[in-house]
């Protein structure tokens, strides 16, 4: 390993708690502005875990796990979109950085989201087979996007947690499409997040226990 090892994993470890950190945000924040700030918070600690990861084993009989480490993150989709995306989710002079607010929807044709108080009168939806079906009339009433009451009532709306929209991500090197399009949009970011921390963490374990052997060698 490295000379100086023992401070460089030490920060990995910081910077792997950091995207656990990050990751919590991007779940539980209630604030559609703080996802993206969450989002690439993680990218960026990430980047960094997986630098000093390689920094501190890239010399001696580790090198050959430092020389690993770097062809799975180039290998596995997730981690390389993760990779690809760090400078794009950071860049604030071009791209558009898209979230899905959190809304109240009705029969998936009306969706309010904010502060708002909407009246529904005499609608009707035509199904499969054309056959027509009167949607509840009444009042919705939200606030930041949640029910807030109304005659309407909460059984018949569904609440749309608010997400962070992903992109194909584009560079000098190419283009980098989602990796997962098969997981609904709400939950495809956390899904990315969740797997680089825990990738991370199997990583860090792997790193220490290097480490380990090469204080008792």
């Amino acid at each position: 390993m490295r000379q100086g090892y023992e401070d460089i994993l030490s920060n990995a470890e910081l910077e792997v708690e950091y995207v656990a950190d990050l990751v919590v945000e991007l779940v539980t924040t209630k604030e559609t502005r703080k996802l993206w700030r969450a989002w690439s918070g993680i990218l960026e600690h990430y980047v960094k875990a997986v630098s000093a990861l390689r920094r501190a084993t890239d010399q001696g009989t580790s090198k050959g796990w430092s020389d690993s480490l770097l062809h799975q993150q180039r290998d596995d989709i997730l981690l390389h979109y993760a990779f690809q995306s760090r400078d794009h989710a950071n860049h604030v002079f071009e791209g558009k950085r898209e979230a899905s607010p959190r809304s109240v929807k009705l029969d998936d044709i009306f969706s309010i989201s904010g502060n708002a108080s909407v009246t529904i009168r005499g609608v009707s939806v035509v199904g499969r087979g054309g056959v027509a079906r009167n949607l509840p009339s009444g009042v919705i009433n939200t606030r930041d996007g949640f029910y807030a009451g109304g005659t309407i009532p909460k059984s018949s709306i569904r609440e749309q947690k608010h997400y962070l929209v992903l992109t194909d991500v584009k560079t000098r090197s190419g283009v980098w499409s989602i990796p997962n399009p098969k997981t609904h949009p709400e939950k495809q970011a956390i899904e990315i997040a969740i797997y680089a921390r825990d990738w991370l963490n199997a990583k860090l374990k792997e790193a220490n226990e290097l480490a380990a052997q090469e204080k008792r060698n």
